[in-house]
């Protein structure tokens, strides 16, 4: 059996071969990234093709709102396409119409509210059957389990409530009851003895489904089984029951102990290519991992669960989320992060023991890798690293250089978010500093002590990428660094400052045109404020006298 990472790479080598031949042209999407069309005359002579033999009926998206007449009587039809339409009902006389042929039908994105008992009585040779996204469709007729032939079945639905027995689709390959509305799995379920593909979850983590239960023996029986999506929390998932599926390549599914991941990590450990893993109960705080998918491929989340002990991390993680687990003081004490060697992204939330991110260099790939930080309501921390890390040896020489955003929120004791100048020369790649809420927040960029007080010489602080500086509600706020330094970020494009009225410099390294007259960075568009701040502006002391004029026109006051 061709792995399912194979069969993708061919997918998309026939895909690239008919783009190379203008037979499909690239286009860019918002949330999908880069997707791939058929141009409208491609489209109409491969149809003009498929009007004789093979035959095929395609009227999708075209606002019908019923069933052609040439579909009621398709005898000789190979595939049908209705997609995205507005018909409501299958008639009667289409539950009598004999389709020895047909093998593909595509009913999804209408309004079906019924389907007749006896329709797919007739459909003996039918493999693909896709109703998903009938908004009244609320049950099955009985007659879909006498398509032996059956190899695809979308069901994708928020509407489905009931699903008949399956026991007679023993061809199945894949399943789909993302959303349905069903208590249970359906019968016959054990028996797809060729399933390769299961989805039985929400279409995100809070719209989970009403199943409380895979049945014993039910998932053991899947040997072919590549993909399963089970991200539902109701669903208790067992570690060697899941471990055992030997083919298992991709995998979203739910642990609600660290032993249960530990038994599925020893089982699974090199061979998925794709999974998001849930360890913990918590459905509270949101991530937005969703939103992730479709760039990171393996998502780890904890939440109000123990992490300390033996190792219960992928080597592979791209995406850890961290959530009121208690028992680390930083991430150096997380088991198995020594071995995560691409991890890109990581965010902490209402770790009431956590003080820094990295209290070691040693033994901690991820400060070379690490593009996210999110740390969130943690009220013991101090810092990104830990005091005497900086202060007894330097960092590593790549330590950061990936680090594009760093968010801060809510964390109440932290007074320098970064603690010297040796540390920022290592944020070449960063783009973003976001800190909000931090009651006894001094200092943004620390100052080294070795390099003395007093002195002509000024350092300039490099940040060749930064283009958002937003700092709010810091009141203990003194400086964004020393006045022996200023910053010296030539792509910046927004500063944000609110509520940090103890505040009295902003130490941006103003451009000379010409060498004689001072002129703002050619890439800043804004400095925003509240419109009751104005006064504070004013009294900002600059390292130019005109540095304060040159700004003016980019600041804009909020409500």
């Amino acid at each position: 059996m061709e792995s399912r990472q194979l069969m993708k790479d061919e997918g998309y080598g026939i895909l690239r071969k008919l783009e190379d031949n203008s037979l499909l042209e690239l286009v860019k999407d918002k949330v999908r990234g880069d997707c791939v069309r058929m141009h409208d005359l491609i489209r109409d002579m491969a149809l003009d093709i498929t009007r004789t033999n093979p035959r095929f009926l395609v009227e999708a998206g075209k606002l019908l709102t019923e069933l052609p007449e040439k579909v009621k009587c398709a005898e000789d039809v190979e595939k049908i396409s209705l997609m995205h339409n507005y018909i409501n009902e299958i008639p009667s006389s289409m539950a009598s119409s004999t389709c020895t042929i047909l093998t593909t039908l595509l009913l999804a994105h209408n309004k079906l509210s019924t389907i007749p008992e006896s329709v797919f009585e007739h459909m003996p040779k039918l493999k693909i059957l896709d109703l998903s996204f009938n908004g009244k469709l609320w049950s099955l007729p009985n007659s879909i389990s006498k398509l032996v032939k059956l190899t695809t079945l979308l069901l994708e639905s928020r509407t489905i409530k009931k699903v008949p027995s399956l026991s007679g689709l023993g061809s199945l390959k894949k399943l789909n009851l993302r959303d349905t509305k069903i208590k249970e799995v359906p019968e016959g379920l054990g028996m797809f003895k060729n399933l390769k593909c299961l989805f039985l979850c929400g279409s995100d983590r809070y719209d989970i489904l009403e199943i409380d239960e895979i049945p014993d023996g039910v998932l053991s029986n899947f040997s072919k089984l590549q993909e399963l999506i089970v991200n539902n929390s109701k669903i208790k998932l067992k570690g060697d029951v899941v471990g055992r599926l030997m083919k298992l390549e991709v995998f979203h599914g739910w642990f609600t102990t660290p032993n249960e991941m530990r038994i599925f990590l020893k089982c699974q450990l090199n061979r998925l290519s794709d999974y998001f893993i849930n360890v913990g109960s918590n459905l509270n705080v949101t991530y937005g991992v969703t939103t992730m998918l479709p760039k990171y491929k393996k998502i780890m989340v904890f939440e109000e669960t123990s992490i300390v002990g033996e190792n219960t991390l992928f080597p592979s993680v791209q995406v850890l989320c961290i959530d009121t687990c208690q028992g680390i003081r930083s991430l150096n004490d997380f088991s198995g992060i020594k071995d995560a060697t691409d991890l890109r992204r990581c965010s902490i939330w209402n770790c009431d023991g956590m003080e820094c991110v990295i209290s070691s260099w040693i033994n901690t790939p991820i400060v070379q890798t690490l593009e996210y930080l999110g740390l969130y309501n943690l009220h013991k921390l101090d810092g990104l690293c830990e005091a005497n890390v900086m202060a007894m040896s330097s960092p590593p020489s790549r330590a950061f250089s990936s680090l594009q955003e760093v968010f801060v929120w809510e964390c109440k004791k932290i007074k320098q978010l970064f603690s010297s100048w040796k540390l920022v020369d290592y944020l070449q790649s960063l783009v973003s500093i976001y800190v909000d809420y931090c009651e006894e927040m001094e200092e943004i960029i620390g100052s080294d002590p070795e390099e003395g007080e007093g002195g002509d010489i000024i350092k300039k602080l490099n940040l060749p990428k930064l283009k958002n500086l937003h700092l709010k509600a810091l009141p203990a706020l003194k400086s964004i660094c020393s006045k022996r330094a200023v910053m010296v970020c030539d792509f910046l494009e927004s500063i944000t400052i609110t509520d940090c009225k103890g505040l009295r410099r902003i130490p941006l390294s103003l451009p000379m045109v010409d060498n004689t007259q001072l002129s703002p960075p050619p890439s800043l568009k804004k400095i925003y404020m509240y419109r009751q701040e104005e006064e504070w502006w004013e009294s900002l002391e600059w390292d130019h006298h005109n540095a304060k004029d040159v700004l003016r026109p980019m600041v804009q006051f909020f409500p």
